[in-house]
């Protein structure tokens, strides 16, 4: 009876520390989830906090790809703004040059207007003027009594410019220097085609009264 007793109280006392741990597990689990939440809430802020940074990351970037190209812009803009200056300061110098001999062939100072005429052809080949340039030159030498170098220079004017507003004077002026060099079936041809494809043109009226002055010579 007294064993029975014994193990009865035994299990008592076993049983209240059970319950007590009973207890004590509800507390930890409580403060186990409070821990938890807190976990979770810190977590939330750290992710809103990466999210903000990586927006301005993301913002950084892209400020950073505008300020290139606004950099290169800039840098182009400059290069472009170079570019036209220099090209203006080539077009006052050739257009300068080009009224320079103009003015050396009208006052008859066909070696001056050569001169001028080919360095200006040398150093702006695509300005404008070019072409009147080149015209004017071989003028130059058909003036000057230069007749080879006329011929060469009004059949190269002819071959680069055949649209131009001076190339019916051109085929008249070659005529001219054919006649001069003695080669008249050439400025015969010549005035004849000449007369056919610009029958209206004001020099065609110099081109008839030569073609009869060179056929009955």
């Amino acid at each position: 009876m007294k064993f029975f007793a014994f193990i009865m109280i035994g299990l008592f006392a076993l049983q209240t520390p059970i319950n007590a741990a009973g207890i004590n597990v509800e507390k930890v689990v409580m403060d186990h989830n409070k821990k938890i939440k807190k976990l979770k809430k810190k977590n939330n802020e750290l992710s809103g906090k990466i999210e903000v940074l990586e927006e301005q990351q993301k913002n950084s970037a892209k400020r950073i790809e505008e300020l290139f190209h606004l950099m290169e812009y800039k840098k182009s803009s400059n290069v472009v703004k170079e570019t036209m200056l220099r090209v203006r300061e080539n077009n006052k110098k050739a257009k300068k040059a080009y009224t320079t001999a103009r003015s050396f062939l009208v006052t008859d100072q066909y070696p001056q207007a050569i001169k001028l005429f080919t360095e200006y052809l040398d150093l702006y080949p695509d300005s404008n003027n070019a072409p009147d340039a080149h015209y004017w030159l071989a003028k130059s030498y058909l003036a000057k009594e230069d007749y080879q170098n006329a011929k060469k220079t009004f059949i190269t004017f002819q071959q680069e410019n055949p649209i131009h507003h001076k190339f019916a004077n051109s085929l008249l002026e070659l005529s001219i220097v054919h006649a001069e060099l003695g080669e008249k079936n050439q400025a015969v041809t010549l005035l004849q085609s000449m007369i056919k494809k610009f029958p209206n043109h004001n020099s065609s009226i110099k081109a008839r009264k030569l073609l009869r002055f060179i056929i009955s010579r």
